[in-house]
């Protein structure tokens, strides 16, 4: 997909800087400005965050993980992991706050229902309304609703969601539109329809 972009955006007159950063928008020589910087994994303030593996690291192969990997967050980017990494032969354990798989609103059903079918199958440890209290080298400390449990694992994959990363606020009298994820984290429907919603209103 991201070469066929590259080879349309090659075939019209659109101008592309790699490596610029933008620190004022208002400086830029232009009729009108749009934002889409997307968003950035979000923190929890737990000891031993950084113990973890971010979610896109995972995906990307950027960093290596173990057979036993303790997926916090039950969403649908930790049930793709848990996944990934059970048809990889390795031993995924999902650790969710909430009492239901995938229970953002706006997922598809027939991808989310593919997945709980998915963990179901190849009998995924989940742990339902819990919420990690500490990751170690070799083991995350969870809090169930049964009380305090110690998992081990060799590897812990974090998550936890995405927060927006907008360069600054949408103004409509500056003619800036902050749109996708930099306005609101959604999913690649909602960020696609912002797109298509700015374009046609500027033709």
């Amino acid at each position: 997909m991201i070469e066929w972009y590259k080879t349309q955006i090659s075939k019209l007159p659109i101008q592309v800087h790699l490596q610029t950063e933008i620190s004022d928008v208002s400086k830029l020589d232009a009729g009108e400005v749009i934002v889409a910087t997307g968003s950035k994994a979000r923190k929890i303030g737990i000891p031993g965050f950084d113990l973890g593996v971010e979610a896109v690291d995972y995906l990307l192969g950027n960093k290596p993980v173990g057979d036993t990997v303790v997926v916090v967050g039950g969403g649908l980017t930790g049930c793709e992991i848990a996944f990934d990494l059970a048809r990889k032969g390795k031993k995924p354990i999902i650790v969710e706050m909430t009492d239901e798989l995938i229970k953002a609103v706006g997922v598809c059903a027939a991808n989310s229902e593919c997945l709980r079918d998915y963990m179901r199958y190849y009998q995924v440890p989940l742990y339902m309304e819990s919420t990690v209290k500490q990751i170690n080298e070799d083991s995350v400390v969870i809090e169930t609703k049964e009380g305090e449990k110690v998992i081990s694992c060799d590897s812990v994959v974090l998550s936890v969601g995405y927060v927006s990363d907008a360069l600054c606020e949408a103004n409509e009298t500056n003619h800036v539109h902050v749109i996708g994820d930099a306005a609101k984290v959604g999913n690649l429907k909602t960020v696609i329809q912002d797109a298509y919603d700015v374009a046609f209103s500027l033709k």
